[in-house]
């Protein structure tokens, strides 16, 4: 199994991983020596298959696509770390 990685990012001070295997992207992230992660699935569509077999395209997905679903780690990403974070302000 191949696993793909990203660049990672940093949002409020707590580093971001981006991942993807198969047909699977994920997020890791590290809020107060705490991991949490998400993922979801996405299936290519015919055309992208197509693509793929024909060689005219290097994976299932155009680099369009994955700039997208990295977006959408991202975001939720952020919703993560922002929740964790406003939860901690209130305890205190």
């Amino acid at each position: 199994m191949n696993i793909t990685t990203y660049p990672v990012e940093e949002y409020k001070k707590c580093p971001v991983y981006f991942r993807s295997w198969k047909n699977h992207f994920e997020y890791l992230t590290i809020i107060k020596k705490e991991l949490y992660t998400a993922h979801f699935t996405i299936f290519p569509t015919f055309i992208n298959k197509l693509l793929y077999l024909f060689k005219l395209q290097k994976s299932y997905y155009s680099q369009q696509q994955i700039k997208a679903v990295l977006k959408r780690l991202r975001d939720m990403a952020e919703t993560t770390i922002d929740y964790i974070t406003e939860d901690s302000k209130i305890e205190r």
